[in-house]
């Protein structure tokens, strides 16, 4: 649907307004220059359920489902995947409410581990046991539904080639498809530092965060729909990568409201990964490969655009 059959004239300019207020002047020069007509396809994923990052004061995890769910549902976003670790409901029972709350919004879980070990650092064997030990909370809260969707801890697929080829057989002869990538802004580095600045009360230190996260989410919506058009003259539909965070939960419907500016309608996973660039991860009898825009590229030889980090300002923030 083109966005402007989406927005009507009144509705973007209220967006607008509400942009002027949150985004920094850089991204606001930057996002006149866009035309939004033209829709891009984007599916947005959740990492770490039910637990990720630091709270603030007076805050609970089931505060922080609501609040993602809520802007979610009210961007009219289709449902989204939650890829869970298991291990949080031993250490921590009741956020099991948190994945009730997740289902009862009609959105599926997927598997990501029992406690999120990386592939890398671990046998293959072990590594297997733990994607196993994850499956039964999972069938018991989908209930039918489809969960044989992986999304890797860390994004790491293997450093040895016995390792990547072992896990695609066992996630293929198990029935999975692997939730890829190609859109992710380090959201989860702000969850910590906004904890610690809602401690002290440093409203001005939260303002920053605020204006830095979705910098930070803009310009990588410019660093990655740049390398599609360098790789495939085009955009491809894009997977977000998000994690269930504090400050995730608090940014979502302006972070929203950014991706809806720039042109991106909202579409489920499985559309999104029917691409032809998914291949690699919704058929794992094929060769392993590179399945993130940028191993594309270096596999292919194409620079990188320029890329943007806050991490040392975000390690120093309220300290």
């Amino acid at each position: 649907m083109k966005e402007s059959l989406r927005y009507p004239a009144y509705a973007m300019k209220t967006l607008l307004r509400s942009l002027r207020r949150i985004l920094p002047a850089a991204v606001l020069a930057a996002c006149a220059v866009v035309a939004p007509a033209q829709t891009r396809q984007i599916a947005i994923t959740f990492d770490d359920l039910p637990v990720h990052g630091p709270l603030p004061p007076g805050e609970t995890r089931l505060d922080v489902a609501h609040q993602v769910i809520a802007a979610l549902q009210q961007a009219h976003v289709p449902p989204t995947y939650g890829f869970v670790n298991a291990i949080h409901l031993e250490q921590q029972p009741e956020t099991i409410e948190v994945l009730k709350a997740w289902r009862a919004a009609g959105f599926p879980l997927g598997n990501h581990t029992w406690s999120h070990p990386n592939l890398n650092e671990i046998p293959l064997a072990e590594f297997e046991q733990n994607v196993a030990k994850d499956e039964p909370t999972l069938a018991s809260l989908m209930a039918g539904g489809d969960w044989h969707w992986f999304r890797f801890p860390f994004l790491a697929e293997g450093n040895t080639p016995e390792k990547r080829v072992g896990i695609r057989e066992y996630l293929a002869q198990h029935g999975y498809r692997v939730a890829g990538v190609t859109i992710s802004f380090a959201d989860y580095d702000w969850n910590e530092p906004y904890a610690r600045c809602s401690e002290k009360g440093d409203r001005k230190s939260i303002a920053w965060l605020e204006r830095s996260y979705l910098a930070a989410a803009d310009h990588s919506i410019h660093f990655d729909r740049t390398l599609s058009k360098e790789l495939y003259g085009h955009d491809i539909p894009y997977v977000l990568l998000m994690h269930i965070g504090a400050f995730d939960g608090h940014m979502l419907p302006r972070l929203l409201a950014l991706y809806q500016h720039r042109g991106f309608s909202f579409i489920p996973l499985a559309q999104a990964e029917a691409d032809p660039f998914y291949r690699i991860d919704t058929d794992l009898s094929s060769p392993p490969g590179p399945d993130m825009l940028e191993g594309v590229a270096d596999a292919k030889h194409v620079p990188l655009p320029q890329a943007e980090s806050f991490e040392a300002q975000l390690k120093a923030i309220c300290r």
